[in-house]
């Protein structure tokens, strides 16, 4: 047995080397065939670091998952050595988003893929919320948590939904974003030395914004130094929101270590998770 894992293992670096020169497949070309249901005869050599155990694996993710289950694919980023693909999948019952990273090696290879984890929490929680008695959701509540009961269940299935769904209400509340980022600067304007922002969502009028925008938090990340974020939720360092930033030069490169998307939306604004 050890003979013929070697052997296999062994054969892999003459498999790659022997690929075509002509092999011209893109970025989103090799995820959209991994994720179809039809199968990918050619994954090996398009797959690599944490992703090896796509060489051995009998099926593609594509091919476990129902056929019924609609895969909408989106190049979210490339350039000549590096690119990311973003893949929701979803039916009826099924939504999530899965985010693939590439990087050329001769051919374009998926070395790592994210999504944003303990996502089931915020199921959880609904589940937790919609069994909280009526009685039990009026000032009392509010007085405990330090936001309603409708924040709270409204907050949580919006941080738990589809990028596309909180793409647009960003996009519904533009206007709402871009006031309170004004006000936001005019009351606490970021320090050069700012390491640790101050809560400034317990500002009463801030507060009164954010909660209307079903913002969680206004917070600062080492990350992304000179960026203001728009917290909406999640579970320790798995989180989903707005960041801002206006000078694009400033703005965190998406990679498979924290930052798992930034997606512009427009005006020096990303939607953004980090993991």
């Amino acid at each position: 047995m050890k003979r013929l894992v070697s052997a296999f293992l062994f054969s892999i670096p003459m498999l790659l080397s022997a690929q075509s020169s002509g092999d011209t497949l893109t970025p989103l070309r090799v995820v959209e065939k991994y994720v179809s249901p039809n199968g990918f005869p050619e994954k090996l050599r398009h797959f690599c670091c944490e992703m090896y155990h796509e060489w051995m694996a009998p099926q593609t993710l594509g091919q476990q998952l129902p056929i019924t289950v609609l895969r909408d694919i989106k190049l979210m980023y490339q350039d000549t050595g590096r690119a990311v693909i973003n893949v929701w999948f979803h039916d009826s019952i099924t939504s999530m988003d899965v985010y693939f990273y590439l990087q050329h090696r001769g051919v374009w290879t998926v070395y790592a893929v994210r999504t944003l984890a303990m996502k089931t929490v915020a199921e959880g929680e609904l589940l937790r919320l919609d069994s909280i008695p009526e009685k039990g959701r009026g000032k009392l509540y509010t007085k405990t948590t330090g936001h309603t009961w409708q924040f709270d269940y409204n907050n949580t299935k919006l941080w738990g939904s589809s990028d596309s769904l909180l793409a647009t209400h960003f996009y519904a509340n533009r206007k709402s974003f871009v006031e309170l980022e004004k006000l936001r600067n005019k009351r606490f304007p970021l320090l050069l030395e700012d390491s640790v922002y101050v809560h400034v969502a317990r500002d009463k009028k801030i507060k009164k914004k954010t909660d209307r925008l079903l913002v969680r938090d206004i917070i600062i990340d080492k990350h992304a130094p000179g960026c203001v974020l728009y917290l909406l939720g999640g579970v320790l360092d798995n989180s989903v929101g707005y960041l801002y930033q206006p000078d694009p030069t400033k703005v965190p490169p998406i990679s498979a270590g924290y930052f798992i998307l930034v997606r512009p939306l427009g005006n020096g604004w990303y939607l953004y998770k980090t993991t």
